[in-house]
């Protein structure tokens, strides 16, 4: 009969968290190991409950267990406790975990992956350690931008040492926010990040030279995602100032992007923020439904919201 281990997490950090459990089993002798697209619990307990094929210990691996529902208490008999030869690895996102009884989970055991959160003092010492390993410092406008651009931890690591072998090869003593667009983004995400910083910024010029190349290589709707991520979080904290703070962790938004947002709160106003997250929201729905939404849509919707700033 199989054990069940239950698998959740956020993107990044579970799919770390399935190759740690395939290693961890595989030195433990389970050595057949199969993936299965999700089914229905009868069929996946009953066909999995022996050895397997190329081995005497099997590991099931079900993505999307959410999609199994609940689990029948009837199939209980089944389940076997941790030390099973078949073990089904049920892999669900954090936001929808396997529906297992309350009753049956003392015979199930639930591992849970988990990143450090984008505020925790965690993820500023992976990016000033990797720093110092090369002997280099790395600016605050560095930190957060990078703690911005990559959520993963072993992302963050490596990318941070990247820039920092570049910038002590080029005998620099600190990594810059300049040198994290530099080295760490392909041509398309620079530009995407400069026009979002300068248009929280205030920077017209530079702002509608980035949309102009974007425009040339780059789809419309993930440009507009973007821009509506950033910019409903400086239209809350214009409107709602006092509530700043609740606002950000609510909304996900970590230090960097919460002060380039501070910045156009100040800038721009509620009023003009509104109108120009109304606006993404418009073109964005006549681009899905096909209305004509363009890139001139786009580009007169930020020649507005800059508008008095030339």
């Amino acid at each position: 009969m199989p054990h069940l281990r239950l698998l959740s997490g956020p993107g990044a950090a579970l799919r770390r968290l399935i190759s740690e459990e395939l290693d961890r089993l595989s030195a433990a002798g389970y050595e057949d190991v199969r993936r299965l697209e999700c089914g229905e619990w009868a069929p996946l307990l009953t066909e999995n409950r022996g050895r397997g094929l190329f081995g005497d210990r099997s590991v099931i691996l079900v993505e999307e267990a959410e999609k199994l529902g609940v689990m029948p208490e009837r199939l209980a008999p089944m389940l076997e406790p941790p030390g099973a030869d078949s073990v089904i690895l049920l892999v669900c996102r954090s936001d929808a975990p396997a529906s297992v009884p309350k009753a049956l989970m003392k015979l199930c055991t639930s591992v849970k992956a988990s990143e450090p959160s984008f505020w925790s003092r965690e993820r500023d010492d992976i990016v000033i350690s990797e720093a110092e390993r090369k002997g280099l410092s790395v600016s605050r406008d560095a930190l957060s931008l990078l703690k911005e651009l990559f959520d993963d931890t072993g992302e963050l690591a490596s990318e941070t040492a990247k820039a920092a072998s570049i910038c002590r090869v080029r005998g620099k003593k600190e990594i810059s926010a300049a040198e994290v667009e530099e080295f760490c983004l392909s041509d398309g995400s620079r530009n995407l990040l400069k026009l979002l910083d300068g248009l929280c910024s205030g920077r017209p010029g530079e702002s509608r030279a980035c949309l102009g190349s974007l425009s040339l290589h780059s789809e419309l709707t993930p440009l507009l995602s973007a821009l509506h991520n950033r910019f409903r979080i400086a239209m809350y904290f214009s409107l709602c100032a006092k509530e700043r703070a609740s606002f950000a962790r609510a909304l996900g938004a970590k230090e960097y992007a919460s002060r380039l947002a501070e910045s156009a709160s100040r800038l721009y106003g509620g009023e003009k923020l509104r109108n120009f997250v109304t606006g993404l929201v418009r073109i964005a729905s006549n681009e899905r439904s096909g209305q004509g939404a363009s890139w001139r849509d786009l580009d007169l919707l930020v020649i507005d919201l800059m508008s008095g700033l030339e």
